[in-house]
């Protein structure tokens, strides 16, 4: 039977035949039929009708009979519906002067109440009831099974996911998603594909409306105005927001209207002063129903500043404590400004800083739901940026980056307000976490916030903080450091959320120095700072603070650590996603402190973030390095170290196959140890330069000067002793940069062909100038022209193969 509430209602149904039954032999009763609106207590009671006539009972209904009805022989069944509507008080006297008789007569009462619905008459009289042993049924919401049961009945097939998902906004509530499914149908919004049922447009279908406006039509205007305005806020809002928009209604109205919502069960309190639609999909409605010009005077009312008199305030006579406006955190506070969208997402940084992603998400959602496609680009690119901070908080790094370019493009070029500068910065700073310095770089000279990284850094905590990330990320560890110092000494307690960082990056670029105490000294100022109930949304804090106390303790502190106070850095995905070396690190310092099970938990969480993230190259990479040092795979660690963009993981890459190549021969081992050293080069880690150079100085090698210090290339080889086969002589990302070197391609164009960093073409170049003996493109398109003229360099012999990005030369980001 289409659309039945007997659907999962089998209890409740053997129940009411009981009763029946009961009835029948002579033994009557009551059946109280209890729940909010729109559970299905009317059409239970049509049901439960029928049933009777079948089985000849004489069905007397209150309002149009005499009620209770006389005794009578034959069975009777006298339902009363909304006894909390019709009952008056002399109705109540003579159902409770029955109930005693009615025990002894072949008569059933079936009576329906809405909860917390009725008066003290009526409390009482339920009272009496329960003590007289009636049966009372309390209708809550449909279980899944039943919420699918009645998709496929009404549109004929079973549903998909996603019109699973849709119909799950109703939570089960059975009038919901009855008008859904049928207002679905009806408006031709699903097609049947073999035996399913699929969804082809999200849209509100009219019924739907229909059906929402009849239930907030049981309740006055104001509470109509109320319920609109907080759908227009998100999913979660406070009492603070309304009174941000409904500035002449006086606190204690708004603070009652907000009251009586709650126990009709329209709203939810999800913490002491934050509320919520109890269904998402009534909120979404009401959302969709209002005119699109409604909602722009609303989401701009929200951003007006209200004056003093009209908002509640803690400790002001006539406003409730529950009802106090929380303390909003710094940024979310600077952002309000004249862009109505902008305002309202304060609320969405907060929940971010509060560690609430999903709620923060769902927020920017119906506010990018609510505003026009025009006019609001620096708001629009601020939830934008809120979906790509929890999109890499919850490790979906592809998508994460999409995110983030699609709020650069919002962004509009020059220099703007302040509010519009701080957005840009934290894309910026966005972007440069997932591992793109380059558009970091680009983005802040689009919108006039950094001319470059000569000149004294600015006194600003925001732009200090975030251009010493990007140099940091980059590998200039001594700018980085100096731009991060200057930015910690200016006193901005609106942005003090960029303490940490400003502190992780001066403290990295001490470690990488060499100034070990230096570095241990930072992050105790910057880790005595934090702020306990402020969810930091990076892992660079504590990521420095592992590898210092590693490097002063040793690997047993650092997998101490990894399974203790920081084991969130394994146990969540934020670190693996900001840093391609982290994994890898990881499970070297495992294996050093004889922790094995710590070295496969790291291998396991960042192959699930590769495998959720095969578009993303920085995971993948990442993910193939950290198997190499777990299983000592020469050709993964080969790979690792040619397809890395980050030039540290890079070195680091280069460095573990040189020690795995130890046990071949010295002369390999140099060859990788004297490449990873290039490498801690640029990436300006001369903590790691010394500690390669001390495993060269022990192997008893000749001294290899370093390239960057004196710039004098190997001795070339003679032409007796080139290689007659290019190919054999180059492994495959070497060939890749070869091949477009001769072109004429600088490094900077075949970095951008082959998606590396400048630092890695620099040192495959090197690599081929080396093997070939010479000591320029120039004579390096001449060997190449002499030894492949006309034909294809072959592919690369044994286990090293190149990478399947350099042979597509398709970007996998």
């Amino acid at each position: 039977m289409s659309n039945s509430p007997l659907r999962g209602r089998s209890l409740e149904m053997s129940l009411i035949l009981q009763s029946l039954a009961e009835a029948e032999s002579g033994r009557g009763g009551v059946i109280l039929i209890s729940g909010d609106v729109g559970v299905g207590k009317t059409r239970l009671v049509h049901e439960v009708c029928g049933i009777a006539e079948k089985r000849e009972f004489t069905v007397v209904r209150a309002e149009t009979d005499p009620f209770p009805p006389p005794t009578a022989e034959h069975p009777v069944l006298a339902v009363l519906d909304d006894l909390h509507v019709y009952a008056d008080q002399a109705l109540l006297s003579r159902m409770t002067a029955r109930l005693a008789a009615l025990r002894h007569q072949p008569q059933v009462w079936l009576l329906t109440l809405r909860d917390q619905a009725y008066g003290l008459a009526a409390h009482r009289f339920v009272r009496a009831l329960e003590d007289g042993g009636c049966t009372r049924l309390t209708l809550g919401p449909l279980a899944p099974d039943a919420v699918r049961e009645l998709l496929a009945d009404t549109l004929g097939a079973r549903p998909d996911p996603g019109l699973t998902e849709l119909a799950d906004e109703a939570a089960g509530h059975p009038l919901l998603t009855a008008a859904l499914a049928a207002g679905l149908r009806e408006d031709g919004r699903v097609r049947v594909v073999g035996q399913t049922a699929e969804l082809t447009s999200a849209a509100v279908p009219d019924r739907l409306r229909s059906t929402v406006n009849c239930l907030l039509k049981d309740h006055g205007e104001q509470i109509q105005d109320m319920l609109r305005t907080a759908a227009l806020l998100g999913p979660e809002f406070g009492v603070e927001d309304l009174a941000a928009v409904l500035v002449d209604v006086p606190p204690a109205s708004l603070a009652a209207c907000v009251q009586r919502a709650i126990d009709a069960g329209l709203l939810d309190c999800r913490s002491s002063d934050r509320l919520a639609f109890r269904y998402e999909l009534v909120r979404r409605t009401i959302v969709e129903s209002t005119a699109l010009g409604v909602r722009q005077v609303l989401l701009h009312a929200a951003s007006a500043p209200a004056r003093a008199d009209r908002l509640p305030r803690s400790g002001t006579p006539g406003a409730p404590a529950r009802f106090a406006p929380p303390p909003r955190s710094s940024t979310a506070m600077c952002l309000v400004q004249e862009d109505s969208m902008v305002a309202l997402s304060a609320g969405a940084v907060s929940l971010l800083y509060e560690g609430r992603t999903d709620q923060a998400q769902e927020s920017a959602s119906a506010l990018l739901h609510g505003c026009p496609a025009s006019g609001e680009g620096p708001g629009q690119a601020l939830m934008t940026l809120v979906h790509s901070v929890g999109a890499r908080a919850g490790g979906r790094a592809a998508e994460a980056l999409w995110l983030s370019r699609q709020a650069t493009a919002l962004l509009p070029p020059g220099r703007s307000s302040l509010v519009e500068e701080l957005i840009a910065n934290c894309v910026a700073l966005e972007l440069s976490l997932l591992g793109e310095t380059a558009e970091a770089e680009q983005l802040l000279r689009k919108v006039a916030c950094w001319e470059g990284e000569s000149g004294a850094p600015p006194a600003s905590l925001v732009r200090g903080a975030i251009v010493a990330r990007i140099m940091s990320a980059k590998g200039d560890h001594r700018k980085a450091g100096r731009w991060a110092e200057a930015a910690l000494g200016v006193v901005d307690r609106r942005h003090r959320w960029l303490l940490p960082l400003a502190g992780a990056v001066h403290a990295l670029a001490a470690l990488r120095g060499g100034e070990l105490c230096a570095a241990e000294g930072l992050v105790a100022r910057y880790e005595a700072e934090r702020e306990p109930d402020r969810h930091v949304l990076y892992a660079q804090p504590d990521w420095v603070a592992l590898q210092v106390a590693t490097e002063r303790h040793g690997a047993a502190q650092g997998a101490e650590l990894l399974t203790g106070r920081l084991a969130q850095l394994i146990d969540t995905p934020v670190l693996f996603v900001e840093e391609p070396g982290a994994a890898p690190w990881m499970v070297r310092t495992a294996l050093a402190a004889n922790a094995p099970q710590l070295a496969e938990k790291a291998l396991r969480a960042v192959r699930t973030l590769a495998h959720d993230n095969s578009a993303h190259a920085p995971l993948t990479v990442s993910a193939l390095h950290a198997d190499g040092v777990l299983r000592q795979d020469g050709a993964a660690l080969a790979r690792a170290r040619g397809e890395h963009r980050d030039v540290w993981a890079a070195a680091w890459a280069a460095e573990d196959l040189g020690t795995l190549l130890l046990g071949r021969g010295e002369g390999a081992a140099r060859r990788e140890f004297v490449a990873a050293r290039e490498l801690y080069e640029e990436a300006g880690a001369g903590n790691d330069v010394a500690r390669i150079t001390g495993r060269l100085t022990r192997l008893a090698l000749p001294k290899v000067p370093p390239p960057a210090a004196s710039g004098a290339p190997a001795a070339p080889r003679g032409p007796a002793e080139r290689p007659a086969d290019p190919g054999q002589a180059l492994t495959g990302s070497e060939r890749a940069v070869a091949e477009l070197v001769v072109l004429g391609m600088t490094n900077r164009q075949v970095a951008g062909k082959l998606h590396l960093s400048s630092y890695t073409v620099n040192y495959h170049l090197r690599n081929i100038f080396r093997k070939f003996g010479i000591k320029s493109r120039v004579e390096l398109a001449r060997w190449y022209q002499d030894c492949a003229a006309g034909t294809v360099l072959p592919a690369t012999a044994g286990n090293f193969r190149p990478a399947p990005t350099f042979r597509s030369g398709v970007r996998s980001t």
